[in-house]
């Protein structure tokens, strides 16, 4: 509550410093991501190091759900969006975005979501599903199986979901279709 004669944020400084936790929240929960892929692809799981980075991303996931209750990934082509705010790529974090994008683009992956119920072992189990999916050859229904393994696994706090079609790509195809239909027409016509 403000004091008696303090101005209220307005809603455009709120917005702000929301987009501002988030894309450094944002990009702390995806370096400590990629430093579970990385720990976990490495060495066994019982290894101190894989232990260390496992507790860094439940540390801060639980920290990123605190405030925003609930946690989307979401990615459209090379930008990654938390909670829709997009992150900024920097040179360096080019490393850690780029192999986090290849590993859900493997498995099919087009959003994540994680809710405030998510634990250590839920994280574990669905870090060590996608480094296995993403090695897997490509296949139509890697996202269902995927999805079936996380809720075998018990992981009930973490879903995903495949790429969204972006309406402008979805205009842009049909307009390629009706361009290159009356190409076809008008070459009838010479």
């Amino acid at each position: 509550m403000t004091a008696p004669g303090d101005k209220r944020p307005s809603m455009m400084e709120t917005v702000q410093t929301t987009d501002g936790f988030l894309r450094h929240a944002g990009r702390d929960f995806l370096v400590v991501l990629y430093t579970a892929f990385r720990s976990l692809k490495l060495y066994p799981i019982e290894n101190q190091q894989v232990q260390k980075a496992l507790d860094d991303l439940a540390a801060t996931t639980k920290q990123l759900l605190d405030v925003e209750r609930e946690l989307e990934v979401r990615l459209q082509g090379e930008f990654i969006f938390v909670n829709s705010t997009r992150l900024r790529l920097d040179l360096d974090n080019y490393a850690s975005f780029s192999h986090i994008l290849n590993v859900l683009q493997q498995c099919g992956i087009g959003a994540m979501r994680l809710d405030e119920g998510v634990d250590r072992r839920q994280l574990q189990v669905f870090v060590s599903l996608l480094l296995a999916y993403a090695a897997k050859e490509a296949n139509p229904n890697k996202l269902f199986e995927l999805s079936q393994k996380l809720s075998d696994g018990g992981v009930s706090h973490i879903s995903v979901e495949p790429p969204l079609e972006v309406e402008e790509d979805v205009e842009g195809r049909k307009n390629g279709r009706r361009k290159r239909r009356s190409g076809r027409t008008r070459a009838r016509w010479r």
